[in-house]
């Protein structure tokens, strides 16, 4: 039969997992009794990581009593795990607060929870109450000041009675009531006016509790009120009916309070009322780091030859301690909460029984002589207060120890999370741990902690991979092995699970031999002086382990990145040509040839004998493209990589075929068309004009490119608004050019016109089949076609269909057929038929990257420039990004994420303007994106240097406008409204005027066809979500002609979305790659994995 509560609350109570008939209440059995009868509701990896996590001492039992357990467990963050066992009958019900238990799962949170509690607590602790007993009494023990601070009597709250807390357009509000009795707290709703102002309140409502856009934080509020209601009332029974009646005002107890006070701060919608005090003025705020701490600030009174000890209090927010007495209001929890200007505090260590005694009693005198053995005292306290002594009574103090650090990781999930020690003089401590020192006691020294070093130290793990997160360090489970042996090598001690050695493994050499009709491969991986088979690895791998057992015991972590890369090709070869009589090679058939070659590329590779290396090369020879020569009548030199596209348009003008030159942008694809026109209309074999489409902000390249280089071709422009009456002079021109818009607009007039080439300049803009665009292209008629563009494929192989289908239609097949075929089979990971779709297509695409012809180019470097909020900023995106987490959770949850697409579109909007400067969302708050771009800009700028600024946000490049204005820098300034008539002028400005120094620049507006060579530093202020959009805008610098080394500056705002829309950059970079050189093509997947990744 349902409970009060669980009528009143389904919604809340249905989140709680119920488990029946198996269990037995909490009181008076031991905890591995409960652990194993509950053993079979948890999968052996669960279990396994949640031994880990009590192992690691991860979990902080609040309470346990006869009914219910509380506990916190931190992972990577701290979650909420309750245990709630009903005294009249078996069942038991269990919560956490964690994705992985919402999502229906029984988690390692709970497990670790049940077995901390089977380690750590007697049975005795399981009996009702308060979960203390007679033992921590500290009456008749010790006296004076030892008694102080004896640690039970730190921990024991004897000396005060247990206190048992007696105390849309609608929001819920909490009403927190301080009594000299207990405290009382009331939900209710309140309603929220027009200005924000908050009017009359009422009941609260079951409807309200129910739906499922409740803030989590209040979903969880109301989860531990649900407990509070369930349990037998223990010394107020009278009240308990009085709840059930009204269902507002809730009783609490100490352990209530220890779960409850950061999260009503946390909503911001908590008022606190003291019986003495009044209401507090403001709602109770949470403070972010909340951690306060205790100093023990220790006077020596030489004419008594005594210490006076002054405890004080050290608030995270900086500022001067403050001392005990001063502060005026303290919860009974454990650890302890205390208010201070509003804002909720945690002290670790001592109860408010401790406490009041101080305030009361003050502490006592020490004598001098004990000094040592108050210090080692207090320093064995929880909590680890701190102690500051005066100068004569200093221990001899040591300094410029350089530490050796010690990286204690946590291996057991995707992310590989590390704890910093530094050792000092045999002394381990947390890098985390506040003390600026340590004291040897027994030798009566103080090494001096060493801030440089230390700070190095942090910067070395930073570099190598890892990430800080919440003093942790965190680096991506893939990405660990390179991290994790670059610190080896700089002689950092590693360890793993049992203080065992973690080292890093890294591919060290691959040997390949021939058979009749097989390649065997060998491969050693290498982690210092221990060493593996590579198909030991790939075994390993393939099971799901991310690390090996090494022979000496030591850990071994596996070379995820590059393993999961090359993975298709090692298990093919595993799967399908496994030498039987050696199971430290790997066998590839003579048919898999490239293939294999594909995973010998960047690795250092032995061959023993010539079999390989001479079939690979004939299979990758390409023969029949002749020579062609340049025209005599064209104005330019071409490079060797520029000639051979002369041939390879040749080859397919021979055969009537379309094809895509794919070459990376600045690589010169405008004038290699042009001097193939120039050859083609002095060999009298155009029948008719060529058409180039192009792009509005391209099309005065097309114009000067022509008149630079081939001055003899008559060129017009189809522009303006007298453009039709130029449709009558096609048949004298030899080039045509005109804009995507402008031949929408047109085709019923332009599709009429024989053209003897149509040419489509950045031809990812007909990407979309179904766009009018598109569509009108191909109603063009052309004895030829090709199409320029650097980025074939950014998304959808449906992309390369549409192209493909304008150069030669009817290739592909239709776009059904094409789906059937190609898209859905390789979305679902079939490699067959993404290697045969390379085939077909590969002799209709020519591609060549900066690499392939880097004596040719520039030097250009590339550095991400990582941005600290500043702390209103922090604030606003915090408030923000919660929101969104928040609605978009619950908008997938209630509709599916493909009708929820443009509420995430919306939310990473919105996060992405908060990360820029929050002037894009409304708020005043500083930027500190800014300040760091404006730094830069003042730099560069002194030194004589000229750079581009992009940004997607327009608006975003008017606040930058106005910062350089202040400061008196001379730009050029272009978005999407730049009349076309200005855009040449502005381009020509800044690559000529020395005056000159910036040029702002919309990324969408000046990612395509600028020529801005005279820069040599680019900023990207923010991350775009497309990579080939950024390396276009990149690229505006990086064309033929730059004789200078360029310089690029990604800013990314740390702990935003930025760093999420990297990972997305090089996730899309790959999907490129696997269609134009080799890579694995996740495509389809990428609407669904980038959602998974940017709200993670």
């Amino acid at each position: 039969m349902k409970n009060p509560i669980q009528r009143r609350f389904p919604f809340i109570f249905s989140q709680m997992k119920h488990i029946s008939q198996r269990r037995t209440p909490l009181k008076k059995i031991h905890a591995k009794s409960l652990a194993d009868r509950l053993k079979s509701d948890f999968t052996p990896a669960v279990r396994k990581r949640g031994e880990d996590y009590a192992a690691r001492g991860r979990v902080k039992i609040i309470s346990c009593s006869g009914e219910q357990a509380m506990a916190v467990v931190t992972g990577t963050r701290d979650y909420h795990v309750y245990l709630f066992s009903s005294r009249k009958t078996t069942d038991c019900s269990v919560f956490c607060t964690c994705p992985y238990f919402e999502a229906g799962n029984m988690c390692k949170h709970i497990w670790a929870a049940l077995r901390t509690i089977e380690y750590a607590l007697p049975e005795s602790e399981y009996a009702p109450g308060n979960g203390t007993n007679s033992k921590n009494d500290p009456e008749g023990g010790e006296t004076g000041w030892e008694n102080m601070f004896s640690d039970s009597f730190w921990k024991s709250d004897i000396g005060t009675p247990p206190w048992k807390h007696d105390s849309h357009n609608f929001l819920i509000c909490y009403e927190l009531d301080i009594t000299p009795g207990g405290a009382e707290i009331s939900v209710v709703e309140r309603y929220r006016r027009k200005d924000g102002a908050l009017g009359r309140k009422r009941k609260l409502q079951a409807s309200t509790v129910e739906h499922r856009g409740l803030p989590k934080t209040d979903q969880t509020i109301i989860a531990i009120l649900d407990n509070v209601a369930h349990r037998e009332p223990q010394g107020y029974r009278s009240t308990f009916p009085l709840y059930v009646k009204n269902m507002e005002r809730f009783r609490l107890e100490s352990r209530d309070m220890d779960l409850l006070l950061p999260l009503l701060a946390e909503t911001g919608r908590c008022m606190v009322r003291h019986h003495s005090k009044g209401i507090v003025a403001s709602p109770l705020k949470l403070e972010d780091p909340m951690d306060a701490g205790l100093l023990f600030e220790v006077e020596h009174l030489a004419e008594k030859d005594t210490l006076n000890i002054l405890p004080r209090i050290v608030f995270p927010t900086a500022g001067d301690p403050e001392p005990l007495g001063s502060i005026s209001l303290f919860f009974h929890t454990t650890p302890l909460f205390l208010i201070r200007q509003e804002h909720l505090y945690r002290l670790k260590g001592p109860t408010v029984s401790w406490v009041k005694t101080v305030i009361d009693s003050g502490a006592p005198e020490v004598p001098a002589r004990d000094i040592k053995k108050l210090y080692a005292r207090i320093m064995t306290l929880p909590g680890k207060p701190e102690i500051r002594l005066p100068e004569p009574l200093l221990p001899k103090k040591i300094s410029d120890v350089r530490p050796t650090p010690l990286l204690v990781l946590d291996l057991s999930g995707d992310t590989v999370t590390g704890t910093l020690f530094l050792e000092y003089e045999g002394f381990e401590i947390d890098w985390s741990d506040p003390r600026q020192s340590i004291i040897d006691v027994d030798k009566w020294t103080q090494v001096e902690r060493n801030p440089a070093a230390e700070e190095d130290m942090v910067q070395t793990l930073v570099c190598s991979g890892f990430r800080e997160e919440k003093r942790l360090f965190q680096v991506e489970s893939a990405n660990a092995a390179p991290a994790i042996t670059s610190l080896v090598e700089k002689g950092w001690r590693v360890e793993g699970e049992g203080r065992r050695p973690v080292r890093g493994g890294r591919v060290l050499k691959m040997t390949v031999s021939s058979g009749i009709d097989w390649f065997d491969l060998e491969g050693e991986i290498s982690f210092g002086s221990e060493s593996i088979s590579l198909p030991r690895a790939v075994r390993a791998f393939l099971r799901g382990s991310r690390t090996i057992r090494l022979g000496d015991g030591s850990i071994g972590l596996l070379p995820q990145q590059w393993l999961a890369r090359n993975l298709s090709y090692l298990e093919t070869g595993v799967k399908a040509g496994r030498n039987p009589e050696d199971t430290e090679k790997i066998r590839f058939a003579a048919s898999q040839a490239l293939l294999l070659d594909s995973l010998l590329i960047d690795n250092k590779v032995e061959y023993r004998d010539n079999g390989f290396p001479e079939l690979r090369d004939r299979l990758k020879s390409f023969s029949g493209i002749e020579k062609i020569p340049t025209s005599a009548a064209f104005r330019g030199t071409l490079r060797p990589y520029q000639q051979d596209a002369l041939g390879w348009f040749s080859f397919l003008r021979k055969f009537g075929l379309g094809g895509i030159l794919a070459d990376d942008m600045g690589l010169g694809k405008t004038v290699q068309i042009l001097a193939w026109l120039q050859h083609v209309s002095l060999e009298k074999k155009a029948s008719g004009p060529s058409l180039v489409v192009a792009p509005t902000s391209v099309l005065f390249n097309w114009q000067e490119g022509a008149e630079r280089f081939v001055p003899s071709l008559k060129i017009i422009s189809y522009t303006g608004t007298g453009r039709t009456a130029l449709i009558r002079h096609f048949s004298s021109a030899d080039l045509v050019v005109t804009s995507y818009g402008l031949l929408r607009r047109d085709i019923t007039r332009l599709m009429d016109t024989e053209f003897e080439y149509v040419i489509l300049d950045e031809s990812q803009t007909i990407k979309n089949p179904d766009s009018q665009t598109a569509k009108a292209v191909r109603l063009l008629k052309a004895g030829h076609r090709l199409c320029l563009t650097g980025t074939p494929l950014e998304n959808r192989l449906t992309e390369l269909w549409s192209q493909m289908e304008f150069l030669n239609p009817g290739m592909l097949g239709t776009r059904t057929h094409f789906e059937r075929r190609f898209v859905r089979p390789v979305s679902q990971g079939d490699r067959e038929q993404l290697e045969f779709l390379k085939r077909i297509v590969r002799p209709f695409i020519l591609r060549r990257t900066k690499k392939n012809v880097a004596e040719d180019l520039p030097e250009k470097a590339e550095n991400i420039i990582r941005c600290s909020m500043t702390t209103e900023q922090a604030k606003v995106y915090a408030r923000i990004r919660d929101y969104y987490r928040n609605s978009i959770l619950v908008t997938i949850a209630r509709n599916g994420a493909g009708k929820s697409r443009m509420k995430v579109l919306e939310g990473l909007l919105r996060l992405r303007q908060a990360a820029n400067h929050p002037a894009l969302i409304g708020d005043k708050a500083r930027s500190g994106k800014l300040e760091k771009l404006m730094l830069l800009i003042e730099e560069i700028v002194a030194g004589g240097h000229k750079a581009l600024i992009f940004s997607q946000f327009t608006s975003m490049l008017s606040i930058i406008r106005k910062a350089v204005q202040s400061a008196g820098i001379s730009y050029e300034y272009l978005d999407g409204s730049t009349p076309q008539s200005r855009r040449a002028f502005k381009v020509h400005n800044f690559q000529h005027n020395r005056e000159i120094s910036l040029f702002l620049i919309s990324l969408k507006a000046g990612g395509l066809g600028l020529n801005l060579t005279a820069a040599d530093y680019v900023f990207l202020v923010d991350p775009w979500w497309n990579p080939a959009v950024e390396l276009q805008a990149v690229d505006r610098t990086h064309r033929i002609g730059q004789e200078k080394k360029v310089f690029t500056y990604r800013f990314i705002t740390c702990d935003t979305v930025e760093e999420k829309v990297l990972h997305l950059q090089r996730r899309k970079q790959e999907l490129f790659q696997s269609i134009t050189s080799g890579g694995e093509n996740m495509l389809a997947k990428l609407a669904r994995e980038d959602l998974e990744v940017l709200l993670s």
